[in-house]
């Protein structure tokens, strides 16, 4: 059976990842909030946060509501989350006037809505001194924050996060990064899409993007989208179908117009983590941008265990500028094969590029059966852990460390 050779691939991101002179940008999924360094748990994920969501709502009409609304959405051949729910009883909010759905006024859907936006702030604002849920110092953003301050980069890293939580941020202050989130102001922050496309003012800061809105942001009287400290309760989770029907909503066109400028740029490379391709827009505009590129790349470093039939091989075994890099398997050049070394590692070497891809102690069950070394093991850098502990092995001085002379 013809195999992709991880030593290569590994050896060919550490080059990438350690060239001042590349591109790199990084779309990041809702799972790398989940777990902190030592795998203890911080923001629960999108399936959890909605089972604890929907088991709150126990009386009718609104336990009824949900029912049907979540059978509407599966029907519909999508998947049901927090996000779809939302989407479906805000359109069911516009709908509605003097006539009830789903056993529902308009006023009464408005409150179900603002109620499971409010439950969900709460599961997010782990970053709340009265949690006391999260150290800075032990989240794997944090390790990513230390690679950005300590790279020494010709062109500045752009970060584009699907989650809603702080704790970007709060790492990238840790470690003293100047970054730029398309706000402009202290007190009520406004968003400035002109300096999204024109960077000049912030050219050399990080620069965050957070795709699926964000706690802090709300809305003033003018119904612009506004940041503030004292909104850190107020959480904008804006629902997918406004996000996506009606193109003049901000911040979300300005920063999807941004991802679709840079990989249409020559060299450009974009890495994704815990991004599952469950965003049918963002994988449109993925797929649309590469192909208006003549050397644009899209690493996705995916976690899970992935078939030839599962929805995203397809994708890259259609586009030769996305590769996929799962936990036993592969999509590299439209070639969908499983991992396996060429040759079995040295163990006596301390320094082994391999290590930092992967598990030495996740021996396939037939080496443990035969006693052989068969060279399938697990490729990890789909775990945002272990890919931020790669980070941390090469950098150099950066523009952000002061020098002591």
């Amino acid at each position: 059976m013809v195999t992709h050779n991880p030593k290569q691939i590994i050896e060919q991101l550490q080059t990438i990842l350690s060239n001042p002179s590349k591109k790199i940008w990084f779309l990041f999924g809702a799972w790398i909030s989940m777990k902190d360094m030592s795998w203890k748990d911080l923001i629960p994920g999108v399936d959890i946060m909605t089972d604890t969501v929907i088991k709150k709502f126990t009386k009718d009409p609104q336990r009824s509501a949900i029912e049907v609304i979540k059978t509407e959405i599966i029907s519909d051949w999508k998947k049901f989350n927090i996000e779809t729910l939302l989407s479906k009883i805000s359109e069911k909010e516009r709908a509605a006037w003097a006539e009830k759905l789903c056993w529902l006024s308009k006023h009464e859907l408005e409150i179900l809505r603002k109620d499971i936006e409010d439950d969900i702030c709460k599961q997010v604002s782990i970053h709340e001194p009265a949690s006391e849920k999260v150290n800075v110092e032990t989240i794997n953003h944090n390790t990513f924050a230390k690679w950005i301050k300590n790279a020494d980069r010709e062109f500045p890293v752009e970060i584009f996060t699907l989650n809603y939580d702080y704790l970007l941020e709060l790492s990238l202050e840790n470690q003293g990064i100047p970054y730029f989130d398309g706000f402009v102001g202290s007190y009520n922050a406004f968003f400035c899409p002109e300096w999204i496309e024109d960077g000049s003012p912030v050219r050399d800061w990080v620069k965050l993007w957070k795709l699926h809105w964000s706690l802090g942001w709300s809305q003033n009287e003018k119904k612009d989208i506004i940041r503030t400290s004292w909104a850190a309760w107020t959480s904008m989770i804006y629902p997918s179908f406004l996000k996506y029907d009606h193109s003049k909503k901000q911040p979300y066109l300005s920063y999807m117009d941004r991802l679709s400028y840079f990989l249409k740029q020559e060299d450009a490379v974009l890495f994704t983590c815990w991004y599952s391709f469950w965003d049918e827009h963002i994988n449109e505009l993925i797929l649309t941008a590469v192909s208006r590129s003549r050397s644009s790349s899209v690493f996705v470093l995916n976690f899970w265990e992935l078939e030839e039939t599962d929805e995203l091989p397809k994708i890259a075994m259609n586009n030769t500028k996305i590769s996929v890099y799962a936990k036993r398997t592969a999509v590299i050049g439209w070639k969908f094969w499983e991992w396996k070394l060429d040759w079995e590692p040295d163990k006596n070497v301390s320094y082994n590029v391999i290590d930092f891809g992967f598990d030495e102690d996740a021996v396939m069950e037939e080496e443990w059966k035969t006693n052989t070394w068969t060279g399938k093991w697990n490729f990890w850098l789909g775990d945002f852990n272990k890919f931020t502990n790669f980070l941390s092995h090469f950098y150099s001085k950066s523009k952000y460390i002061k020098n002591d002379k």
